[in-house]
């Protein structure tokens, strides 16, 4: 397809797989990971694409649930045609079955991939498969699902056509199609004088914002990890304004004439009163004019904060800088900012309360970058020059979340069983929790659901009786969870 449309395409091999197929989350999840994964080892500048296969058998699926799903490598490879030519026959023997192609297109400069998606329906034959294979055209072959598929409109299977003949029917060529378009596209718009593609932007005269603004940096992380210092450089250093939540949070208490009492109290019962993204609310509708020359936000505590920014300014990104336990501590020790605060014990209980807000837990699940602050201010200062000048991995000590890779089994995990939770609207012991998990993917073994659920209470309630197995109940920063996630990776 790539040499009748005069382009050239190029492989990328590798000596491992290219990206990890981690089939937990949507197609398009999983495409965006690999994405990400591959600019890693190719670099961002290279215009790239993956493909990834999927297949809906609609008798052994439900609603959006796919089976086999993307996993039909695996799954064709675990089972025969005689054992589900048996289960279609027992459910009636509603044959249909529709394959689909997704294609993700890495651009240099934007920040998200480009879709194409290309499919065909049509039946699963009434007998197992008796042609020969196609050498020159291998994935025309009675040895992958193409053998037990009848498009519609055809009257034998895809993988026992011709070349020719299989060219109107194959669901890659018609995602291909989509993407060589595009490709054409982006040829022309190329070949434009510069007054064709520049966008002139006229002063709104609504409530939206801008198309084009400054940088939004959300930076979060525990207690004396440095992020007051990551705004107070970014205002000095790259002229961004920086907006502290806890100021703001302290500038409400002062019109409530609330000033005594605990800090604490006051922003949990402020929160639950008006609205977890209350103070996020509170910064657009104060701050919004200085969004066009860039904002440092620095101190949220609730995923549904980050939720609210991220929806007004899609671009937005999530820094979160942390440092060890001990190192936070000392810090506190020479601030002194607060008193009570005199001992290691005390320090935590500190922690526990900012973790109460439910970010915090996982805010490395949703970081776009995490900066380990455990060096001098020098090195500090020189990784925040990083971060605004997007050199992140030239300096050590920062890791985007594509760098992440230890964490991307046990992130997929913990997403997964808050989904379950979710759509059971119910406590769910771990052992059920398994069983649903299988219906979306591979299957998440109890121990380790109680494992990524245990670590984050203040997301899934954990509910222990005499007599009973452990359950656990999804609560609003689990479902916010959820959002955020299913928003800005699944990017529909």
């Amino acid at each position: 397809m790539f040499e009748r449309a005069g382009l050239i395409l190029q492989h990328f091999r590798a000596t491992t797989d290219p990206y990890l197929e981690d089939y937990g989350g949507t197609k398009r999840q999983l495409l965006v990971r690999a994405v990400k994964e591959i600019a890693g080892r190719v670099g961002t500048g290279s215009l790239f694409f993956v493909e990834d296969t999927s297949v809906r058998i609609e008798a052994l699926s439900d609603g959006d649930n796919d089976v086999p799903g993307v996993a039909v490598k695996e799954w064709f490879a675990s089972t025969t045609f005689e054992t589900v030519d048996q289960l279609l026959r027992e459910r009636g023997n509603d044959r249909r079955a529709t394959v689909k192609s997704d294609i993700a297109l890495h651009v240099p400069g934007l920040g998200f991939p480009v879709f194409f998606e290309g499919s065909i329906s049509g039946v699963i034959a009434a007998s197992p498969p008796q042609f020969e294979e196609d050498a020159k055209h291998p994935w025309l072959t009675p040895n992958t699902f193409n053998g037990w598929l009848i498009p519609e409109g055809a009257d034998k299977r895809l993988g026992e056509m011709l070349f020719e003949e299989s060219w109107y029917y194959d669901f890659r060529i018609r995602a291909l199609e989509k993407l060589l378009t595009r490709l054409e596209e982006y040829t022309g718009i190329l070949n434009l004088h510069p007054q064709g593609y520049v966008r002139k932007v006229h002063p709104s005269i609504t409530t939206q914002f801008q198309l084009f603004t400054g940088p939004v940096l959300l930076i979060v992380g525990p207690t004396c990890a440095g992020k007051t210092t990551f705004g107070e450089w970014a205002k000095e250093q790259h002229d961004a304004t920086h907006i502290e939540a806890s100021a703001v949070l302290r500038m409400i208490r002062r019109e409530q004439s609330e000033e005594d009492g605990d800090a604490f109290a006051f922003a949990h019962a402020f929160l639950s009163q008006n609205g977890p993204d209350i103070i996020a609310r509170k910064i657009v509708q104060v701050y919004a004019g200085k969004f066009d020359k860039g904002v440092v936000i620095t101190g949220f505590r609730t995923i549904e904060e980050l939720e609210y920014i991220k929806d007004l300014y899609p671009w937005a990104k999530v820094i979160l800088v942390d440092a060890s336990e001990r190192t936070r501590f000392q810090r506190q020790l020479v601030r002194g900012r607060t008193p009570d605060c005199a001992t290691m014990d005390d320090f935590r209980k500190v922690d526990d309360q900012q973790f109460l807000f439910g970010l915090l837990r996982v805010a490395e699940y949703l970081a776009d970058v995490r900066v380990e602050n455990e060096g001098t201010i020098a090195d500090y200062h020189q990784q925040i020059d990083a971060v605004f000048a997007g050199t992140d991995a030239l300096v050590s000590g920062i890791f985007t979340s594509a760098e992440a890779l230890s964490e991307t089994a046990e992130r997929t995990q913990f997403f997964r069983c808050l989904r379950a939770l979710d759509s059971a609207g119910r406590p769910l012991s771990c052992d059920e929790i398994e069983k649903l998990t299988v219906r979306t993917g591979a299957r998440i073994r109890h121990n380790n659901a109680n494992k990524v659920l245990k670590r984050a209470p203040e997301l899934a309630r954990r509910i222990e009786s005499e007599g009973t197995r452990v359950r656990y109940e999804i609560q609003n920063p689990g479902r916010a969870y959820l959002r955020y996630v299913s928003k800005t990776h699944d990017m529909k």
